[in-house]
């Protein structure tokens, strides 16, 4: 298998892996027409060149009873910046982190598991985070439209201190 130019093969099984993470080598290897074996195969090569970083479960916390998705918009001080960045991605309520566009802003995104909770570190967060200029906390009421169907793609990062997180090797079954 060519890993730097994956097959029509190989690009059937991970659009198969989007949706169905948990679909037997044997189901999958119907899906595309070979055998259970060269589907594990593949994505074992898949997995050791990269490709592959991990399955897992996506769960829709708009469907659990307590906890919510909110989002955190802010501007800070440049002297600030890594530090702001640095206790952002030491918080488990927090998911992802972005640099964007603009004087030194931040876009992060979380999960917390219930109001209480997120109100918490909200007040704790704002009393003492220091040199931000802006600051702007959201709660995600409703998902109209999620791309990423539950994928979890990689998102590059300059620092790896921000890398949280592990991915688990739980694959499909045989």
């Amino acid at each position: 298998m060519n890993i730097e130019g994956l097959d029509k093969t190989d690009l059937q099984i991970l659009e198969i892996l989007k949706d169905h993470a948990r679909m037997s080598y044997s189901d999958i290897g119907s899906a595309v027409g070979i055998s259970r074996v060269s589907v594990r195969n593949r994505m074992e090569e898949m997995e050791k060149a990269g490709v592959i970083q991990g399955y897992k479960t996506v769960v829709d916390p708009a469907m659990v009873p307590e906890g919510m998705k909110f989002f955190i918009d802010m501007e800070v001080h440049p002297e600030q910046y890594e530090e702001t960045l640095e206790r952002l991605a030491q918080s488990d309520m927090i998911r992802q982190i972005y640099g964007v566009s603009g004087d030194c802003r931040i876009h992060a995104e979380g999960f917390a598991p219930n109001q209480t909770q997120l109100r918490f570190y909200a007040n704790n967060f704002f009393r003492t985070m220091k040199g931000c200029r802006r600051i702007e906390w959201h709660t995600v009421v409703t998902t109209y439209k999620d791309m990423d169907g539950g994928v979890e793609f990689v998102r590059y990062q300059e620092s790896e201190h921000l890398e949280g997180g592990t991915r688990g090797k739980e694959g499909p079954s045989e």
